[in-house]
């Protein structure tokens, strides 16, 4: 006989952990949570130092499709607290644009308004309690004070301020633009993830079951309803009943899995040969993802302290021309090893470098999540088609000039003795550096939309605004892969504030 659970989680992520733990608060309700990767705790995982993003068996191992040809590795998190234990601890938040654009395209509830008790309720914020800022939530959220800026990066600030970019001192008011400290999810030198921050102090419900190693093969659907999952623990297949299932597996995998499921493109997974429980061409499609472009500085004698911490500081800025603000984010990575990748230190010829980094924000460009296998254990198959509009490629290209105007201020020059991989005559040409951008563009590891949320006369949306699957009873989806648009913002405060909006909507 299978085990029975009031609600079943797949996925203990940034949001999938914040739910379970706010769900199971209630101790009336049973909940199971499900994560494919392990469920013990590794404290080396946890430095802040640490952010490699492929710690097996921490990382799914998955590629995408960059641009045309260009196959590149994507981490993605497989552990308790999913992309929050492995990324690098940035909790920038969404600004409320993008959030009241979530309302506005059908999804009542979702505006700035709503979910910014979410916000609060997620953090730990010495700003707060304050009408913007939360105090004594499960996350903590730290800022470099200017003393303590390495003059790597005090370079970087005065030479925003330099080419007009504002100084300030909160990215997370909802208003600024500017150059200033990264707000991030930090304490004692640990990056405090979902599973350090909600878990850990849940663990010892009696309602509460965590299984690490349980690999979620398909939801089961019966009569219109999703009724439990099988799932893979520890090689053993297994049948978990539930009153509602609730998957939050992430941009990437909870399309896999919904197709898996027979919800999704009736044609695609007739090719399969998997059986269609409901037609739903939005799974997997409106992939979004920040791509970003480097400026790789030569340092000069002394400019590159490798015992620093990377980075501090970002700047937020608009692109020329663009009708939304702060859709560009700047920073700069202070010293880049290249010994531990010679292929690239030969291409340009130093052993250590400093990159600034610029990223667009909203983009236009959107790719796709596809299975080419209904196998459990099948990669999916991920294109990101970063660069496929060319207003993201312009907005790069404006990026990197703004980051050479930068670099070439009087607070930087004197910390550089030239750019790697980019001849001088490139900068006089849109083409030649937009050529250079998609030559070198990268994925953020932020993917979005997916499961895209919105009413169901659209046919590409996947979930109404309570996050209920379109046409089936008893199936939510509650991760990033719900967002209508990709926010403004590193991604993981606003999973993290999605699961704690979808325990309101549980209710």
């Amino acid at each position: 006989m299978s085990e029975r659970f009031d609600v079943i989680v797949v996925g203990a992520g940034a949001a999938g952990a914040a739910l379970a733990a706010r769900v199971s608060e209630d101790p009336t309700r049973r909940v199971l949570l499900l994560e494919a990767g392990p469920a013990e705790r590794d404290p080396a995982a946890d430095m802040l130092s640490n952010v490699t993003f492929t710690q097996t068996p921490s990382d799914w191992g998955l590629q995408a499709q960059a641009t045309p040809g260009r196959l590149l590795d994507y981490p993605q998190g497989r552990a308790l607290g999913g992309g929050s234990a492995v990324n690098s601890a940035l909790a920038i938040r969404p600004l409320p644009d993008d959030l009241d654009s979530w309302a506005a395209a059908g999804n009542p509830g979702w505006a700035w308004n709503d979910v910014l008790p979410c916000l609060k309720r997620l953090e730990d914020d010495p700003l707060g309690p304050s009408p913007v800022h939360g105090a004594g939530g499960p996350i903590p959220v730290a800022r470099y004070a200017p003393a303590e800026y390495t003059a790597q990066q005090q370079a970087f600030h005065d030479g925003c301020v330099a080419a007009g970019l504002a100084s300030i001192a909160d990215h997370n008011d909802g208003v600024s633009s500017g150059v200033g400290p990264f707000p991030m999810n930090r304490r004692d030198g640990l990056r405090v993830s979902t599973n350090l921050g909600y878990l850990r102090p849940a663990i010892g419900r009696r309602n509460l079951t965590i299984l690490g190693d349980a690999l979620v093969d398909r939801v089961v659907v019966r009569s219109g309803r999703a009724v439990g999952v099988d799932a893979i623990v520890d090689r053993v297949p297994v049948r978990y009943e539930a009153g509602e299932v609730v998957v939050c597996a992430g941009a990437i995998q909870s399309p896999a899995l919904l197709w898996r499921s027979g919800i999704g493109p009736a044609d695609a997974l007739a090719d399969l040969g998997i059986t269609v429980a409901i037609d739903l061409p939005g799974v997997g499609a409106n992939l979004a993802e920040h791509p970003g472009a480097f400026l790789f500085v030569i340092p000069a004698e002394g400019a590159c302290d490798l015992s620093e911490v990377q980075f501090q500081l970002g700047a937020r800025t608009t692109a020329p021309a663009s009708p939304h603000r702060n859709d560009l984010l700047l920073g700069m990575m202070s010293h880049w090893d290249l010994r531990g990748a010679p292929d690239f230190r030969r291409l340009v010829g130093v052993d250590v470098i400093f990159a600034l980094t610029c990223g667009v924000f909203l983009p236009a460009a959107r790719g796709s999540v596809t299975l080419r296998s209904a196998a459990a254990d099948a990669a999916p198959v991920i294109d990101l088609n970063l660069c496929g509009d060319p207003d993201d490629v312009r907005r790069l290209v404006s990026g990197l000039r703004l980051l050479r105007e930068i670099a070439e201020s009087a607070p930087m020059r004197d910390r550089m003795t030239g750019f790697a991989l980019l001849a001088p005559d490139a900068w006089d040409s849109d083409d030649a550096l937009g050529a250079y951008a998609q030559s070198i563009c990268a994925p953020w590891y932020h993917p979005a939309g997916t499961c895209r949320m919105g009413p169901a006369s659209d046919g590409a949306n996947v979930v109404d605004h309570l996050l209920r699957v379109h046409g089936l009873d008893g199936l939510r989806v509650a991760d990033l892969s719900i967002a209508p648009t990709i926010p403004r913002a590193t991604t993981n405060l606003t999973a993290i504030a999605i699961g704690e909006r979808a325990a309101e909507l549980i209710g």
